[in-house]
């Protein structure tokens, strides 16, 4: 009996044994395949993302066949360049050898073109170049209606709609202030909707009298009697909990899911909305009731297409990208997914960062390597079908990539034990649990 016991117990730990050495004698088993071109200087590297390949450093997991899995991070627009996420993916990425890390900017929407020309289109209408600055002005409003504003502050916006006014009117320093004049200038007449518009943006505003012709000052003021006089009334607003929303260009503020704005005057407002991972969005309304209640729409979200990352990971020699990349939405999370050649996620990890966001990312990262592996495998085996590369081009790809230095070449067993056991955590647990099993088995054969 106890020499049954004794060959329970020593067979597995032989087994085991072997294991390990062979594992620590692999070192040199794990370099990448041929590359397309020369590693990257060290530091950083930048240019298009429809760049050359990259060589990725000699530490980068491999199979038999090329480097598995490509990390990328996308940065949205907006984003601090030293977020605390994209560190801590870094930080994961390097730790499991996914290198090079590239880093692709997210494009954003164009700006509005309003806020960088409207102090020369200004300055035309003072200058009484009416005819070209009204042109101008006209293109402004229209962009103005359709972003709600976006980018323009409140007395922009009511200078806006004052030198609109004044290219309307045609009002040199020689047109007459008096109202009985008015009939026999039409444009004049139709600009005053412009002067009231102006005054309900800025009640308190006072114009100076030595900068703008008397007929305009004369007009202006008689806006802001009758904007003073405005029955106020309640915008209520509906949306994400972390969109903002600046209304007639005031400082942006957050819905948090839901925002009740009071005294506002009765008319015509602009809403410009903004939040983290999803386009722009913007309306110019008309509030005539009481109450005025505003769902902001579902709008399209920032990230990088699946297609343009297995396209990345392809250039790059990599059979899998894993992609990081912060996802809009209440609180604070960050996606992270593996992506095959063909454009296909293939498995994904959705983590908050309110909490113990480095260790989150680490063990997504380290979960999804795995992953990695397991389904090289199958296709290496024949079990399953290979993911092919996209037969067209992927979607027009106008971002820029940042690739980041590799690290450290990989660990070995005779240089850091504890870095070398860290990464191979899957086997050195199976060969814990077969151990921990045979020790049980010994006792109870002995018994």
């Amino acid at each position: 009996m106890r020499a049954l016991s004794v060959i329970v117990v020593v067979a597995p730990l032989m087994f085991v044994s072997a294991r390990v050495a062979t594992a620590a004698a692999a070192e040199g088993a794990m370099q990448p395949a041929t590359w397309l071109t020369p590693a990257p200087p060290s530091g950083v590297a930048t240019g298009p993302a429809t760049g050359p390949t990259t060589a990725p450093p000699s530490g980068a997991p491999a199979t038999a066949d090329g480097v598995l899995v490509h990390a990328i991070y996308a940065q949205l627009p907006d984003l601090p360049e030293g977020d605390i996420t994209r560190r801590a993916f870094t930080d994961a990425a390097a730790r499991y050898h996914l290198a090079p890390l590239e880093v692709i900017d997210i494009a954003a929407a164009p700006p509005p073109k309003a806020p960088g020309t409207l102090k020369a289109t200004l300055a035309k209408v003072e200058k009484l170049a009416f005819d070209e600055a009204l042109k101008e002005l006209d293109a402004d409003l229209e962009e103005v209606a359709a972003t709600g504003g976006a980018g323009l502050t409140t007395l922009e916006l009511s200078d806006l709609y004052l030198h609109h006014g004044m290219a309307m009117a045609r009002a040199d320093w020689n047109a007459p202030v008096g109202l009985q004049m008015a009939a026999l200038n039409q444009g004049r007449a139709r600009a005053f909707d412009d002067y009231l518009r102006a005054a309900a943006l800025a009640p308190d505003r006072m114009l100076d009298k030595r900068s703008l012709p008397p007929q305009v000052v004369a007009d202006f003021e008689r806006g802001l009697e009758i904007a003073r006089k405005l029955v106020r009334v309640t915008l209520v607003l509906r949306g994400d909990a972390d969109a903002e929303v600046s209304i007639d260009g005031a400082p942006a503020i957050r819905i948090e899911g839901g925002l009740t704005v009071k005294d506002l005057p009765r008319g015509d407002h602009l809403i410009a909305v903004t939040e983290l991972g999803r386009a722009a969005w913007g309306t110019s309304l008309s509030i005539s009731n009481d109450t005025y209640e505003l769902t902001i729409p579902a709008r399209p979200s920032l990230g990088l297409p699946d297609a343009v990352a297995a396209d990345h990971a392809r250039r790059m020699g990599a059979h899998f990208a894993l992609v990081a990349e912060r996802k809009p939405g209440g609180g604070a999370r960050v996606e992270l997914r593996l992506v095959d050649l063909s454009g296909t996620k293939r498995d994904a990890a959705l983590v908050s960062t309110t909490g113990d966001e480095r260790g989150a990312i680490d063990a997504a990262v380290m979960r999804l390597d795995e992953q990695a592996r397991k389904i090289r495998q199958l296709e290496l085996a024949g079990t399953l079908k290979a993911a092919t590369s996209l037969d067209a081009e992927p979607p027009s790809d106008t971002t820029t990539s940042t690739m980041l230095a590799p690290p450290r070449p990989r660990a070995t067993f005779h240089d850091d034990p504890v870095v070398w056991a860290r990464d191979r955590w899957p086997l050195l647990t199976a060969i814990g649990v077969v151990t921990a099993s045979a020790i049980v088995l010994g006792f109870a054969a002995g018994n």
